[in-house]
């Protein structure tokens, strides 16, 4: 059976904690912690004490983690759609019927969200299927997959929009696509296809880039050089996270 060492000194048997992984609170809790990841990168790139301040659990409430979420299900899961989700129609969340449907003891486990969310939404997904390439690059993948693995000796966490042949789709929303790759150096997605590559043990990686306000679609396969500088950063991030942390 495999088993993967974490930051904080357990070991787990990997199919055990892949398991565990389908848990938003136990991935974006716990394993915050106890593994890197594309986003702790991030954080790490800009210094050890930025880094050492988003330990904490995400908070998965928040707008841009939140928008992420439905719009993912919406696309990808769109059959648990009603399992996840329960959707009111009022403007606003300080509304009292939004209010109430939090405290609704009928509707626990399932995230409250407007209509009018769900709506825009399903625009953004629209907009993807509409486009042959990327429709064709979404269908018939696995969706949502949890990974771990050592990258570069140390245990990191992802999770995969969709794995497709020897290929990882990524969905990426934007609010200005014609600066895809100012962004995608920006935001380290070369690190993210980089650490998503070696945890699943895939050959390439496409982005499908939406634009949330013009609705434009484009896909973007990462190139050797991207993946050559998401290595670089990824080796950066880490000597960072082992003189300021250890391991």
């Amino acid at each position: 059976m495999e088993t993967i060492k974490l930051l904080d000194g357990t070991d787990w048997a990997v199919d055990d904690l892949v398991e565990k992984m389908h848990d938003n609170e136990f991935y974006y809790g716990y394993l915050n912690k106890a593994c890197l990841s594309s986003s702790s990168c991030k954080k790490l790139l800009e210094g050890v004490d930025s880094y050492l301040g988003s330990t904490e659990p995400l908070d998965s409430n928040m707008k841009p983690l939140r928008e992420g979420r439905l719009i993912h299900v919406s696309l990808l899961e769109k059959d648990k759609l009603d399992d996840y989700y329960h959707f009111v129609d009022v403007a606003t969340r300080r509304n009292k019927g939004y209010k109430e449907a939090v405290k609704d003891l009928s509707l626990e486990g399932k995230e409250i969200m407007l209509s009018k969310e769900k709506i825009w939404a399903q625009g953004i997904v629209d907009a993807v299927l509409d486009n042959p390439t990327a429709n064709e690059l979404f269908t018939g993948g696995t969706y949502e997959t949890p990974g771990v693995g050592y990258v570069q000796g140390i245990p990191f966490r992802a999770k995969a929009d969709c794995l497709i042949d020897d290929r990882i789709v990524d969905l990426k929303t934007t609010s200005d696509i014609d600066s895809w790759h100012y962004n995608m150096d920006l935001y380290n997605y070369d690190a993210q296809a980089y650490i998503y590559m070696t945890i699943f043990k895939k050959k390439m990686f496409t982005f499908v880039i939406v634009d949330k306000k013009t609705l434009k679609v484009k896909t973007y396969d990462a190139t050797p050089d991207d993946i050559q500088r998401g290595y670089e950063k990824v080796s950066e991030a880490i000597g960072n996270y082992i003189d300021g942390v250890g391991f």
